[in-house]
């Protein structure tokens, strides 16, 4: 069946107009823009509290904080590092804005090594500085923030989503990358301002957490000016042809 202009038209900017291109949120996911090891990570904010640990972007498979051992980068040669020798917490995160979005994937990859023979979750968050005794604390987390939160709070006020707490990802030794995955498309619906945060603490004994190919794909519920223009020109073909039809 042959499909009449005005079909063919009405067809090319729906089609024109489901064709919506997903945009990243995310600067420098792969820690590669500075090419060097950095304990100035750009696109990213590091928070620091307590004695024997960092947070940097570094190439290797030996972490230059405590010299451990780690799986070294996923993807390219650098990746990011939270290593904490014990008596630490440390934030490695990134802030962004966005449009109301009608879907939102975050994706990376991530190692866990924890030098503990157990995971502690205290109810003090990431708290380092707790009685080691009474309130053992060794774990990381990742979490969606409200803007302006403080990037050590576990208040849940101010967390709109946790993607992960626990300890080691494997083994207690070296553990290889593993695949994350989530859906952040109803905390960002509305759109606004928002904090990425990966985090860590320990009152224990050593813990690292790596990062890498952080990227947040996020596609806009406003379809794009341009895809508006191709819309309209779809409807302004229709309405030439009907005209010329009925005429």
């Amino acid at each position: 069946m042959k499909l009449k202009p005005w079909l063919m038209a009405g067809l090319l900017g729906t089609a024109m107009l489901s064709q919506a291109q997903a945009a990243e949120l995310i600067q420098n996911g792969g820690f590669e823009v500075q090419g060097v090891d950095s304990y100035d990570i750009s696109g990213w904010q590091v928070a620091e509290q307590g004695f024997f640990g960092s947070v940097l972007s570094q190439s290797g498979n030996v972490s230059e904080v405590t010299g451990n051992a780690t799986a070294g980068a996923y993807q390219g040669s650098y990746y990011g590092l939270l290593d904490n020798y014990g008596l630490a917490g440390n934030v490695l995160y990134q802030s962004f804005t966005t449009a109301a979005v009608s879907q939102a994937t975050l994706s990376f990859q991530m190692f866990v090594n924890n030098q503990n023979a157990t995971t502690e979750i205290d109810a003090a968050g990431l708290d380092y500085s707790v009685d080691a005794t009474d309130h053992p604390n060794q774990h990381v987390r990742v979490d969606l923030l409200k803007a302006g939160s403080d990037p050590f709070s576990t208040d849940s006020a101010d967390i709109l989503q946790t993607l992960y707490v626990g300890g080691a990802n494997g083994g207690l030794a070296v553990n290889h990358y593993i695949n994350y995955q989530f859906d952040l498309s109803s905390s960002l619906a509305a759109g606004g301002s928002y904090v990425l945060r990966f985090a860590t603490v320990a009152n224990q004994s050593a813990l690292q957490l790596g990062v890498d190919n952080v990227s947040l794909q996020a596609v806009s519920s406003v379809p794009e000016a341009d895809t508006n223009a191709l819309m309209l020109a779809g409807l302004g073909i229709i309405a030439a042809v009907m005209r010329r039809r009925y005429s």
